[in-house]
């Protein structure tokens, strides 16, 4: 990972880091709308971002974001019914989608009710809709990551890891006793975003974030995550960061005085 177009922060607590991922959010949509007609941003599921989708839908940002300007995309859904539990799409038009105004056609989901085949081909096609067929340079892409260092559909060791092509992937895999099947953004959609933002909050986060940090470990999917031409912003909470070296710590404070 290239430190050049990585910003890391370490944040005191979980609330911290949410409410700074909302401001930087919220400042990223009124930078580009300023000379842009529209916001993309994908959504990640899991529980690190969902305290940020509850803030978003709080004052100052429910009314003061220009949603009608943003569109919604999902970084990977599983192959449930949208009113499922398990939804990716159902946990954000809960905790967001139904407490603000954003009109519907903003709201671009991954159809996790059809098949997995269906379901990516039709994502696809979207964003190709969307974006054009040369670049998906969504402005936002939000991301976390597993204890594995897995991050949205992306597991390590899977064959979706080595595929540098495509746009949308369909992955099966066994984590957490949820459902299986899944669509997901391959690496060339993540990589081609303007900004992406890593959360992690938790000591159980922590080995991941020093091998990622400071070991530069490539094996590992959330590691693979490195925009080509946009921001990385790791956002982390002091649990996380706590296997962090001082030397690396030092470092970090003199190239952000």
């Amino acid at each position: 990972m290239a430190a050049a177009n990585r910003q890391l922060s370490i944040f005191e607590d979980f609330e911290q880091l949410s409410h700074a991922a909302a401001e930087t959010l919220a400042k990223l949509i009124e930078n580009r709308t300023t000379v842009h007609e529209r916001f993309s941003v994908a959504l990640s599921g899991g529980s690190t971002p969902e305290r940020l989708y509850e803030i978003l839908a709080e004052e100052p940002y429910k009314q003061g974001i220009p949603w009608r300007k943003v569109d919604l995309f999902w970084v990977d859904e599983r192959c449930v019914a949208p009113d499922d539990d398990e939804s990716n799409y159902g946990l954000v038009k809960e905790l967001l989608l139904r407490r603000i105004e954003i009109p519907q056609e903003n709201i671009h989901r991954i159809k996790g009710e059809l098949s997995p085949e269906i379901a990516a081909a039709q994502y696809e096609t979207e964003l190709i809709n969307y974006f054009g067929k040369h670049s998906t340079d969504f402005d936002l892409v939000i991301l976390g990551f597993g204890e594995d260092g897995h991050t949205g559909s992306l597991f390590p060791g899977s064959i979706e890891i080595i595929d540098r092509d495509s746009l949308v992937l369909t992955s099966e895999v066994s984590y957490d006793g949820r459902p299986s099947k899944r669509v997901a953004l391959g690496l060339r959609a993540l990589n081609q975003a303007r900004n992406i933002f890593v959360l992690a909050s938790g000591k159980a986060k922590a080995e991941i974030a020093r091998l990622v940090l400071v070991q530069n470990d490539c094996d590992l999917p959330i590691s693979l995550v490195s925009p080509e031409y946009g921001k990385l912003f790791w956002m982390i909470d002091k649990e996380t960061a706590q296997l962090l070296p001082k030397t690396f710590l030092d470092e970090l404070q003199k190239s952000n005085s």
